[in-house]
């Protein structure tokens, strides 16, 4: 049986349909089996769980990326953990979910799909092979030529912005988090025509 590359595609906001159909552009050109994990945030403190809204992103991105996929016609297992801590826990679950890469997205200095600060730790600990895919800002062209011609007034803001500090994530003493882990069914018409 031949092993199949397993490229997982990780999202906590914003479902932004050009970054999915790069990603599924992506996993298709690679004959590859794209995981969508989405990670709802769930506040550390007892007692409180996951914001309604989190959860029905959630939703969308995981129905909005098996409609592409199916168009594409590439193979699917979608994923939905609850996690107090994003990053370690996309580094925990690489492993667990036999990913082979990485998809990440930048829109100008913004993260798409995770937040920009995310994508910097994740390209710091680099916990498989990373696919970046940048995507065009959705800036206006006369307000990144304001922007420009402010960082001269401003440089300590904008200059920051342009050169993220990557650092590596707080060494292992601290308690890993908890991930709840479930797999969502893939599409039935996916699944057997996948099979041989």
């Amino acid at each position: 049986m031949i092993k199949t590359t397993r490229l997982l595609l990780p999202f906590t906001h914003g479902v932004e349909m050009e970054t999915l159909e790069a990603a599924v552009g992506l996993a298709a050109s690679h004959h590859a089996t794209l995981v969508p994990l989405s990670l709802i945030p769930v506040p550390q403190t007892r007692g409180k769980g996951a914001r309604l809204e989190h959860i029905q992103q959630s939703k969308d991105f995981l129905e909005a990326t098996q409609q592409k996929a199916l168009r594409h016609h590439v193979p699917l297992e979608r994923f939905e953990a609850f996690t107090s801590d994003i990053v370690r826990s996309i580094a925990l679950l690489v492993p667990r979910l036999a990913g082979d890469g990485m998809i990440l997205a930048l829109r100008g200095r913004n993260g798409s799909l995770l937040s920009a600060k995310m994508i910097e730790q994740l390209i710091a600990i680099s916990p498989c092979p990373l696919y970046l895919i940048y995507l065009p800002s959705k800036e206006s062209s006369w307000m990144s030529r304001l922007r420009e011609r402010l960082s001269h007034w401003w440089p300590g803001h904008w200059q920051r912005a342009e050169k993220p500090v990557l650092r590596p994530l707080p060494p292992g003493e601290q308690a890993v988090p908890e991930i709840a882990l479930s797999r969502y069914a893939g599409s039935p018409d996916l699944e057997q025509s996948s099979r041989p």
